[in-house]
């Protein structure tokens, strides 16, 4: 495969060669990719590859596979997650090919509640940075998170103005600490008070994913409960028998 032969894993970097040509809209909604067999032909790889890369595709919401047809571009107007991927928001909007965006409200220290200590581990007397902030996709707001970040993870030196985007990319880039997994539960939430902005007051049907975090060391260090707006973005989930 040029330019990826010795690179393993050949299926993510294949789904990732794929995914930027979606973005820069190579295909339109709807078209059908190359076939299984042209894409191992172009860049030289197996057809187990080619399909893995289709899967990982298929879960995040980018490809519709037909069987006996071929797969498809899905929908580019709205964005799709896949929910069983571990991957930041901003992420996931930016491969969609949407310019994310992130609106902090409030970022603030504070003593752990008994449930927060519970929750993430912590002892009597701990701190947690708690966040509010509205994820934005080409500007629009798509979902609101509450989020509780266990303060020994962050910089012995901590400044709030330094974060700006991800948590997930802060805390690896300044701390070297990894999301590896995370226990969610799913809400359908109705409520006029969970936004702001252009939602405040107004009576917002959500999708809660109420998340707990755990680095690569098994250690919950982050609580999220992400509100996304319903019809602004939506999850995938792969089925099969």
């Amino acid at each position: 495969m040029s330019g990826l032969i010795g690179r393993p894993p050949l299926s993510a970097m294949l789904a990732d060669q794929l995914r930027a040509r979606i973005r820069e809209q190579e295909w339109a909604s709807g078209d059908q990719i190359p076939t299984e067999a042209d894409l191992c032909a172009e860049y030289e790889v197996s057809r187990s590859t080619v399909r893995q890369a289709i899967k990982v595709l298929e879960g995040q919401g980018l490809l519709v596979v037909r069987h006996g047809r071929g797969s498809f571009v899905s929908d580019s107007g709205s964005i799709h997650a896949g929910i069983q991927e571990l991957t930041s928001i901003t992420q996931t909007i930016a491969a969609r090919g949407h310019e994310p965006g992130m609106d902090y409200r409030s970022k603030s220290h504070r003593p752990a509640t008994a449930e927060e200590r519970e929750q993430l581990g912590l002892q009597d007397g701990a701190d947690v940075l708690a966040i509010q902030r509205a994820i934005l996709a080409d500007g629009a707001t798509v979902a609101y998170s509450y989020d509780t970040v266990a303060g020994s993870v962050l910089p012995t030196k901590f400044d709030a103005s330094e974060l700006t985007g991800s948590v997930f990319a802060y805390l690896e880039q300044r701390t070297g600490l990894i999301a590896a997994r995370a226990i969610a539960e799913v809400h359908a939430v109705e409520s006029r008070s969970i936004g702001w902005g252009q939602d405040q007051d107004s009576k917002q049907l959500y999708v809660l994913l109420d998340q707990l975090h755990y680095d690569t060391r098994s250690r919950p260090f982050m609580r999220s409960r992400t509100y996304f707006v319903e019809g602004r973005f939506n999850f995938v989930v792969q089925r099969a028998r």
